[in-house]
């Protein structure tokens, strides 16, 4: 062994090709192929130390979703880190090529090779950086909120969203910055200086936007409602199901979905149906004249045994006559429910059943009327 290193002729990697010796051509392939071979196993290693350093769980329980949100960003990362270091072996190369281009008759474009392999390394590096941060963000939002759902925690439920959005949002303002100022030389103090005299006319110009970013966070601190609460605006009624910078989601029991501006549920008087403790529904049947006061009484009290008799509703059952007109005279049924309602019940299909009793039995009764609305 000794004397084949001894026979090796030491000199031929001393020797220089194209500005570059041997040695850092060889150096360079050994970088790359090791690269290739080891990023996996490296972005594991790397991933693992992330995750543990940000969370007391277990490693073994959240290995699944540490892959999939950690692994792929910082192997890329590890990647864009390695290339470079095995591009600077061939610097000398690099640094000797130039590159001319004429604009005009009398401006004429100069790029050096190394200094424009530099700068797209640094690029590459600045977005795969911020991917990584905006990643582990993500990570530490999905543990925050497993722990917040644990713990029954709406208000964290709620908070966690936004404080992830305007973390992400905020990574890459400071990750453009970065770009502008170290890639392509921008004055950046000048820029955010100029920003900040159009602040004004962007701010004008986007005045519906920045007054429904600030009700998100009037939402968030005045709570007038939660993710899962019931609320009722003018004519919707539905399920808030996200809180968001610029709005807010509904999801009515039809399953429809209905987008309002942060605004309008701060400026407009909103009831929240869910802090009640009971439901009034109503409905509303119009009944032909002729009815003598016994049989009145009697379909009366049909209708509260009915309606009474119906799971879940509650027993306060009130039934009224109002509003008469030329031929019919209403009748107003009202009724409880409570709220929330059972798990294995939907507001619905309790309306229609009982939508189809008041209808059967004032059909029933010599076609006294018919019911022609609910509410």
């Amino acid at each position: 062994m000794r004397s084949l290193l001894l026979n090796i002729d030491w000199a031929f990697f001393d020797k220089v090709f194209f500005h570059q010796k041997v040695s850092d051509y060889l150096l360079f392939s050994g970088i790359v192929l090791a690269t290739l071979l080891l990023k996996k196993p490296m972005a594991a290693f790397v991933t693992r130390i992330s995750s543990g350093l940000a969370s007391r769980y277990s490693y073994m329980k959240h290995k699944d979703t540490i892959r999939d949100l950690l692994f792929k960003p910082i192997e890329r990362l590890l990647q864009v880190v390695m290339y470079f270091i095995a591009t600077e072996q061939l610097s000398n190369i690099l640094d000797n090529v130039n590159l001319h281009r004429a604009l005009t008759s009398k401006k004429q474009l100069h790029i050096n090779l190394g200094d424009l392999s530099d700068h797209i390394f640094l690029l590459l590096f600045i977005i795969c950086l911020t991917q990584v941060i905006t990643h582990f963000i993500d990570f530490l939002y999905y543990l925050r909120l497993g722990k917040a759902q644990e713990e029954k925690n709406i208000s964290k439920q709620q908070m966690l969203p936004l404080v992830k959005e305007m973390s992400k949002l905020l990574t890459w303002t400071l990750s453009a910055f970065w770009i502008m100022g170290a890639v392509f030389h921008v004055n950046v103090p000048a820029l955010i200086t100029g920003l900040g005299i159009g602040g004004v006319a962007i701010a004008l110009a986007g005045k519906e936007t920045v007054e429904n970013f600030f009700a998100a966070f009037t939402i968030m601190s005045d709570k007038p409602f939660q993710v899962g609460d019931t609320i009722k605006l003018g004519d919707i009624e539905a399920a808030v199901e996200r809180i968001g910078f610029r709005s807010t989601r509904l999801r009515n029991t039809d399953g429809s979905a209905y987008i309002i501006p942060n605004q309008n549920l701060v400026s407009q008087n909103l009831i929240n149906l869910s802090m009640r403790d009971n439901r009034v529904l109503k409905i509303v049947a119009n009944i032909k004249y002729g009815i003598n006061h016994a049989d009145l009484q009697k379909l009366i009290g049909l209708l509260k045994e009915a309606i009474g008799n119906t799971a879940p509703v509650k027993e306060q059952v009130e039934v009224s006559v109002e509003g008469f007109d030329k031929e019919t005279f209403q009748m107003n049924i009202t009724y409880h429910l409570p709220h929330p309602l059972p798990d294995d019940m939907k507001l619905t299909a309790i309306k229609r059943d009982i939508n189809m009793k008041v209808f059967e039995i004032i059909t029933a009764n010599a076609s006294l009327g018919t019911p022609v609305g609910t509410s």
